[in-house]
């Protein structure tokens, strides 16, 4: 089980490879790697409370959003887009403005969790 240290990591590693896909033109994987980037530095806090919502697969989104929205309201809305961005990224494609604006909430939500809770996400 992982705790904040190996949720942070991650969700290092899935930011910076998403900001290199994004370079690379490759749209619907910039939709992936953001909305896991965020996904990871939720169950980065949410492990600071012994919270683990990736043991439960088939409710792990919805709980984590959730959870994430009621502790950081501030950022719904940008959690929002980026849901948005992943679905239309993912069946859609290319359009790299999409890209840009999940590029750009992930980066919100990064720095939000990061401003309040002290976690480095770069």
């Amino acid at each position: 089980m992982g705790n904040d240290i190996h949720h942070t990591r991650l969700a290092r590693e899935k930011r910076e490879a998403a900001l290199d896909e994004n370079l690379r033109r490759r749209y619907t994987v910039v939709g992936d790697l953001t909305l896991k980037a965020v996904e990871q530095a939720i169950e980065a806090v949410a492990s600071r409370e012994n919270m683990h919502f990736h043991l439960t697969p088939r409710t792990a989104h919805a709980e984590r959003i959730r959870w994430f929205k009621e502790k950081f309201p501030v950022s719904s809305k940008d959690v929002d887009a980026l849901w948005g961005a992943y679905g239309t990224l993912g069946y859609e494609g290319a359009d790299g403005e999409r890209a840009e604006r999940a590029l750009d909430a992930m980066e919100k939500i990064l720095n939000e969790i990061s401003n309040r809770t002290g976690l480095r996400f770069r």
